[in-house]
């Protein structure tokens, strides 16, 4: 009986040290992290942004609608830069998409993902949001691979999932624009 006590001590103190050390480290990592985000966050503006004044960060009011900034030139709205929240493989997927106010992709960044090395990963790639440019007022938004080219479907073969996933987050924010850019 008294080992078992003696090793329940020991286990609970190695238990609070190695929590202290988590909590010490994510400490001093944490802003360092935030950081790291947010600078990430402002390149990614400034290549999905081509022209305008990104305005200021606005909070979602919609499920799947993170934040977006409205873009203005010569103080009118023209477009807006949309963080979107959507489900890929391997979890949640972060897009950052640029869109006019009918609701025309312009182009999109995905910012954080956890999808399969060489397969859903390829979606980080931004070539991969080239299949999605100019879709979204005219011409709805390819939410299948049925809806695209061949050379673009077959280039989301084996990674379905994070197609879908991505494709259904510029769906979203293609209405998303609509509705704002209706909102004058």
């Amino acid at each position: 009986m008294k080992n078992i006590v003696i090793i329940a001590v020991k286990l609970a103190v190695i238990c609070l040290v190695a929590a202290f050390v988590l909590a010490l480290v994510n400490g001093i990592t944490a802003p360092q992290i935030a950081a790291s985000k947010a600078q990430a966050e402002l390149d990614a503006l400034s290549v999905i942004n081509k022209a305008g004044t990104i305005g200021d960060k606005v909070a979602g009011d919609e499920d799947g609608v993170n934040y977006y900034y409205p873009v203005t030139d010569g103080g009118k709205v023209t477009n807006y830069i949309i963080s979107l929240k959507s489900m890929g493989y391997g979890g949640d997927l972060i897009i950052l998409g640029n869109f006019k106010t009918n609701g025309e992709v312009i182009d999109a960044k995905l910012m954080e993902d956890a999808e399969t090395p060489g397969l859903g990963k390829k979606a980080e790639d931004a070539k991969y949001m080239n299949k999605f440019k100019g879709f979204g007022a005219d011409k709805p938004v390819p939410v299948k691979k049925t809806m695209l080219e061949a050379a673009d479907s077959d280039a989301v073969t084996g990674a379905t999932i994070t197609f879908t996933g991505v494709s259904r987050a510029l769906e979203k924010g293609s209405e998303f624009a609509k509705k704002l850019g209706g909102q004058k």
